[in-house]
């Protein structure tokens, strides 16, 4: 799992170094960003993270314990605005409040998106982020154990081998293990026209297969940002722990532009008092779906609208920040099956297993 994590809980020892690149959020992406940055050793990166170290805590790094740390302290513990359709209910929306963000509090599943979502995206503009300029970079991220023989041929636990990275800092592989109940999931939905899918992370993932999950095959472990990314932390690469970001410190760029700022530093609180970071070169706002927005939010960049009303001055008119956020829900199935078939009840009905 890595060695120790090197990192502060001094905001004073952290400014004592000057910064080129300053990344706000030492989550699922932002150690992935640092990391990748601070492999130039010529530049300094400091990552500001509002959660603590839980690297060797059980309720992370062990696979079976998934969900134990799901509203507790390395949990934000947000709430989606009430549901019309769930008579007003509203649902925990999980975020990691922790170095590693939700990558330490997931369920481990490693899946990509359909290519035509990644192909719309460049269409709108974004040029170098359709699914073929993107694979190479999700296959760098990984190292992709393959499956057993009888795995594959028992449990259908089919891949691509060359939609695979091999040498990446994410372990990735199949569970070494699965229920007899399984066997029969591809054969079911294969009954009722459902197809299986033998290679569900090439594009599209329409079907039915079994995943690969984020666990270290010679540990055991759950495999994370915070685990690998930082395996082998470099000496320019510093992180600040239990730090709150509240503002991009943006200045005029000096072009006369009335909307051209560029970002200086960041203001932060830690133990109860504040402070400013300088940065030499970029702030890499990586604070996640909801953070990231509302810290451009309260560094002047948004809509007027939005920033008048909670009295911020605006920066930049930028009437999209914080709108339209949409998420998928996730359903969980319960159904009856054969008594002879094993399941989690047998740990509490048959005293064999159970012992």
């Amino acid at each position: 799992m890595g060695n120790p994590i090197k990192s502060s809980s001094s905001p004073e020892s952290f400014l004592t170094h000057s910064y080129d690149y300053i990344v706000i959020g030492g989550g699922t992406a932002g150690l992935a960003v640092a990391s990748r940055l601070a492999e130039d050793p010529s530049l300094r990166v400091g990552v500001l993270e509002a959660g603590g170290i839980a690297h060797g805590e059980d309720n992370v790094d062990i696979p079976a314990f998934y969900g134990r740390s799901l509203g507790g302290p390395l949990d934000w513990v947000f709430e989606t605005e009430p549901q019309d359709g769930l008579g007003g209910r509203r649902l925990p929306w999980p975020r990691g409040k922790v170095l590693g963000g939700t990558s330490a509090l997931n369920f481990m599943t490693w899946v990509r998106g359909g290519r035509e979502d990644y192909d719309d995206w460049a269409a709108l503009g974004n040029q170098g982020w359709a699914w073929n300029d993107l694979l190479p970079f999700f296959k760098k991220s990984e190292t992709f154990h393959p499956p057993t023989r009888a795995l594959r041929e028992e449990y259908i636990a089919t891949h691509e081998p060359e939609a695979f990275g091999t040498t990446g800092p994410i372990q990735i592989s199949y569970s070494p293990d699965y229920s007899t109940s399984h066997k029969l999931w591809h054969s079911t939905l294969n009954a009722v026209g459902i197809k299986t899918n033998s290679a569900h992370l090439s594009g599209s993932n329409v079907g039915v297969w079994t995943n690969v999950n984020t666990v270290d095959p010679v540990t055991a472990a759950r495999s994370y940002s915070t685990s690998y990314y930082l395996a082998h932390q470099p000496d320019n690469l510093h992180i600040l722990t239990g730090a709150t970001v509240h503002e991009i410190v943006l200045c005029k760029d000096g072009s006369g532009d009335e909307d051209d700022y560029v970002a200086t530093g960041v203001r932060f609180s830690h133990g109860g008092k504040q402070h400013v970071v300088n940065v030499t070169r970029e702030v890499v706002l990586s604070a996640g779906t909801v953070q990231s927005p509302q810290i451009l939010e309260m560094s002047g960049i948004g809509s007027t609208e939005v920033l008048k009303k909670a009295s911020v001055q605006v920066k930049v008119d930028s009437p999209m920040v914080g709108e339209n956020l949409q998420d998928h829900i996730m359903v969980a199935m319960v159904f009856e099956v054969d008594p002879s078939l094993s399941n989690p009840d047998d740990l509490l009905t048959d005293e064999a297993v159970a012992a």
